[in-house]
Order: C-alpha cells, then sequence, then structure tokens
C-alpha cells in the first residue's frame, strides 16, 4: 500500500508522541482519519468544532502536542477562538485543514462558483490562522507536503504555539516520500546566556527580597525541574502566576503562592509586588496584571517569548533553556541565601451548612489527591480555584489569559487522554452552557471527568464586573441580560448519557457526592446549588 500525503502528517505526529486526533470530519478532511488507526492515532470525535479545538488544547497541554481537524471554513472559523486561546497560552496545538482542489479554485476565480463552505474567496481559512498561529501555510503539491508539515510541526514544538496546515483535499491518497530524517525541534541558543545569567543572578544576590515569578512557558519548555533547582541553589522566595500553578510542587523553603490579581491572597500580594528584586521566568501576563508590570517595571527582570529584559534596559534574545541552564550554574557558584519556610496551608473544619462558593472549595481542598488534575473555568470561582491545594507538579490547568467560558469542560476531553490524572473540572453554569454537549463525547470514548457545576442561575461573573453591588444586597435583581435559562441538568446529563448525576445543596451532600463521583467508573456530574447573591471569599 502506497505510503500517502495523509500518512506523512500522521507519521510526524506520531513521532511526536501524539495518539489522538481531535475533530469533526468532513468530506475536506476525511482521508485523514482513515488513515489515523494506521499510525496508532485513535479518533476522538467532538460534538462541535469548538470543542474540539478546546480538547485538542487539554491534550496539548497535558501532554506537549495535540493535533486537531475539522470541516473547511464552517469548522475551521468555529474553532479559531479556541485556537487563540491556545496562541496566546503557548499550547502547541496542530490544525490540519483540508482546502479546496485547485480546479475549486479555477472555478470560482473564472465563473463565481462559491466552493464547498467558502464566502468566495480562495484563502479564508489560510489568512485567518495566520493572525492566531506561529506558523500558517498551503500545500497544493505533494511536492510540496514535507516541507509544509515539518516546518509546521517544528514550529509549534520552538514556539509552544499553534501551528494551521492546510492540504489540497485532492492529493490526500496520493504517493507521498517517507520522511527522512527527525524534526528539528530544539532552539538554539542565542549566545547571550552566560553573560545574563552572571548579570541575573548577581542582582538577585544583592537584592534584599527578590523573589522569582514562575510562569508557564517553564511548564512548556519541560524546565521545572532545572527551575526547581535554581531556587534551591539561590535560596529565593518564589510564586506562580495563575496559567502556571502546578508547574512546580506548591511545598518547600520560599513558596509564596500563587499570585492572580486584582484577587490574591494578602501574603502573597505583599511578597510579590513589594519584591525589590522581581524575576518573571516564562510569564504572559494578561491585563490583570498590568499594574505589577507597571509598578515593578524599573526593578524587574522578564524572561520570555526568547527575550530578556533587565530592568529598563533594552531586551536581549535568549533561548529559556540555555538560560536556565546559564542561571543554574551561575548559581552554584555560592551558597543559598536564607529563605523563610513555604506557606503553611490551612485546613477546613467539617462540612456544615447550605453550599456556598467557600464551601465548595474548601470540600474540594479536602478531596484533592495525587489522582486529580483540577481544571476550573473562567467564573466567579476562578480565584478561590488558584488557592487550591493541588497535589505534585501539572495537577492544574486553565484558560488563565484567553479566560474564554466553557473551556475547561471540553479541554477536560483531551486532558483526560493527555494525562493520567483524571479531570476534576469546576465551572460556573453560563459556562457550562457553552460547551455542555461535550458530556456527549466523554461518554462515547470513554473520558471520566468529574464535572462540577456550581448553579447560581446567572452569569456571575458579568454581574460582578457590571455591578457588584449585587452581591451585598440580596433584594437586589441582577442584569437582566445575566440571567440563565434554568436546566434540569441531571436529565441533560442522562439525555447524553451520563449514569451519574447529583444535585446537591449543602456541603455534607457534596462530599458524599464528590466522593461517590470519584468511586464511578465514567464521567459524573454534581450540580452544586448556591445563592446568586453569593461570592467567592477571595472577592471583596
Amino acid at each position: 500500500m502506497a505510503f500517502t500525503v495523509a500518512d506523512y502528517i500522521l507519521k510526524r505526529l506520531a513521532e511526536q508522541h501524539v495518539d489522538r486526533l481531535f475533530g469533526v470530519p468532513a468530506a475536506y478532511c476525511a482521508p485523514l482519519f482513515d488513515a489515523a488507526p494506521a499510525h496508532g492515532v485513535k479518533s476522538v470525535v467532538a460534538a462541535s468544532d469548538l470543542e474540539a479545538g478546546y480538547a485538542a488544547d487539554g491534550y496539548a497541554r497535558s501532554k506537549g502536542l495535540g493535533a486537531v481537524s475539522v470541516a473547511y471554513g464552517v469548522g475551521t472559523l468555529s474553532m479559531i477562538n479556541a485556537i487563540a486561546g491556545a496562541y496566546v497560552e503557548r499550547s502547541p496545538v496542530v490544525v490540519i485543514n483540508g482546502g479546496p482542489a485547485p480546479a475549486a479554485i479555477a472555478s470560482l476565480h473564472k465563473f463565481d462558483i462559491v466552493f464547498s463552505h467558502s464566502i468566495g474567496q480562495d484563502a479564508t481559512d489560510l489568512s485567518a490562522y495566520r493572525l492566531v498561529t506561529a506558523q500558517a501555510a498551503r500545500a497544493s503539491t505533494v511536492a510540496e507536503v514535507p516541507k509544509v508539515v515539518d516546518q509546521a510541526i517544528s514550529a509549534a514544538i520552538k514556539t509552544q504555539r499553534p501551528v494551521y496546515i492546510e492540504i489540497n483535499m485532492a492529493i490526500w491518497g496520493a504517493a507521498c516520500p517517507m520522511p527522512s530524517r527527525p524534526l528539528p525541534v530544539a532552539n538554539p541558543a542565542a549566545g547571550t546566556e552566560t553573560q545574563l545569567a552572571t548579570s541575573i543572578v548577581g542582582l538577585i544576590r544583592a537584592a534584599h527580597a527578590p523573589l522569582i515569578l514562575v510562569g508557564t512557558e517553564i511548564q512548556r519548555y519541560g524546565l521545572a525541574d532545572k527551575v526547581a533547582d535554581l531556587i534551591a541553589k539561590l535560596g529565593v522566595r518564589w510564586a506562580t502566576a495563575l496559567p502556571a500553578k502546578s508547574v512546580l510542587a506548591e511545598q518547600g523553603k520560599g513558596w509564596v503562592g500563587v499570585y492572580n490579581p486584582p484577587h490574591s491572597l494578602p501574603a502573597v500580594k505583599q511578597a510579590v509586588e513589594q519584591a525589590d528584586l522581581l524575576v518573571t521566568l516564562g510569564c504572559v501576563f494578561p491585563n490583570g496584571y498590568a499594574g505589577l508590570v507597571q509598578n515593578s517595571f524599573g526593578h524587574m527582570v522578564q524572561v520570555y517569548d526568547g527575550k530578556v529584559r533587565i530592568k529598563t534596559a533594552a531586551k536581549q534574545n535568549a533561548e529559556l533553556g540555555a538560560l536556565v541552564s546559564a542561571l543554574v550554574a551561575e548559581a552554584a557558584k555560592k551558597q543559598p541565601m536564607a529563605v523563610p519556610a513555604g506557606a503553611t496551608p490551612t485546613f477546613p473544619g467539617p462540612a456544615s451548612g447550605p453550599l456556598t462558593y467557600k464551601q465548595v472549595f474548601e470540600r474540594v481542598s479536602v478531596a484533592l489527591d495525587p489522582s486529580w488534575l483540577v481544571i476550573p473555568d473562567t467564573f466567579l470561582g476562578i480565584y478561590s480555584a488558584a488557592n487550591a491545594p493541588v497535589k505534585e507538579r501539572n495537577a492544574f490547568l486553565c484558560s488563565g489569559v484567553w479566560a474564554s467560558i466553557g473551556h475547561s469542560v471540553a479541554a477536560a476531553v483531551g486532558a483526560s487522554f493527555g494525562s493520567a490524572r483524571r479531570p476534576l473540572v469546576i465551572c460556573g453554569d453560563g459556562g457550562f452552557h457553552m460547551t455542555a454537549q461535550t458530556l456527549s463525547t466523554m461518554v462515547q470514548y470513554g473520558s471520566k471527568p468529574v464535572v462540577v457545576i456550581l448553579a447560581n442561575g446567572i452569569y456571575g461573573y458579568e454581574q460582578f464586573l457590571v455591578d457588584e453591588s449585587y452581591f451585598q444586597n440580596p433584594a437586589k435583581q441582577p442584569r437582566p441580560y445575566v440571567v440563565l435559562n434554568q436546566w434540569d441538568f441531571e436529565k441533560f446529563a442522562g439525555a447524553l448519557g451520563v449514569q451519574f448525576a447529583r444535585t446537591v445543596n449543602t456541603a455534607a451532600a457534596f462530599d458524599a457526592a464528590l466522593a461517590a463521583a470519584k468511586g464511578f467508573d465514567g464521567p459524573a456530574v454534581i450540580v452544586a446549588q448556591i445563592d446568586p447573591h453569593g461570592l467567592p471569599a477571595e472577592l471583596p
């Protein structure tokens, strides 16, 4: 049997340990799904294109590289939100699209006949994805395939960002040469790393209250061990940004906590914002961090995106892995500085009374062990989730920069295949509305997340942003446009095949439901009913 264009792409993905292809098949890309089993790649067909993108993103964050393929136009443009989030949050998803054949493009130009899922332009998807990927290219001929595919997948790994590959749909089954050599996936050193390391370590040792803020690029590039070694050799306080929560085990000397402004814990806020030298390693800062960056700019070292900026000096090129290695070597030249013990965890009391945000997260905290992967959504509880005592490394995943509601439920499908841990999704009912049909995918493919829905009947975060006084006045009505249609979540879950669904409104019942869900061999839904006027403890 001939080795084809579809085989070439799948072989390259399999070489990088990709064993799932997410998507929604269509005529444009069906040959890719047909060829997948021969390469040990199993297809996971989502209930929507957006879900497929989120699932591939969750897989990439937990496994290292993801792949997704949906229909041209109607599928890819629907999925672009998920890929935009993957771009800003450094998640390497390979988008593989079957594009129009040359005959269809010629007919469009000559006769104005719009080909399937087209808007009357011949490069709509390619143009759109150039905005949200590290690389986007089309292979119109078989001869172009190896270069286009190899450059794209290499770029995804080197930049830890999504890429887009468009294949002329007429050549999927055409004979194609096999790959001749391994993909180049390492970024070369810039040559500045040793000198920069000497300067940075010198500044840390000279500072009175230095602090390292660890960012998501440390996890993406597999540098957690080296950064842990660096922290130990320096004897320096450290914290993480929200998207990097659990990149390192949250314990030990110098551990401060998760910094997630504007509602960080007071001790974390003070330690980070009053550091006289703040070194940010691999951090991507959303708007909530603007005050920190602006106020710390003159005593801050930023390392991200292959660049280093020391205080107010111009940025310099530096490869992150090489720089971290150089920092470790430089730090080893002297004894560690004295550093205080890590933050002391708090232990909630027994379950009692009706459910509140605070109690939900307290009960989750009691139940957490190394088997769980916590995946919170973007909702009022995200600040509580930042402080959840997750166990060990890589036990947390969220859309902490892009902040797209509904991401958590669908990302849990991908993460359930990419991680050995079981996803524990915690989302608001508004976020769940966005990707609720994902429950069907979980059932179909044996994915076993536990989905906790905090049901208060409103888009609570939006209400908080436009009028937080609502939460201080039990008699006040919410803005009409934030009120949700009230679903029967248990019946909905049952209709999609979920065999475990419970609704609870007390802390004790929540405890019991979570324990039972953990013992259930399949996806589970827990509806936690809370007061619409309630707020998490971290919010005013």
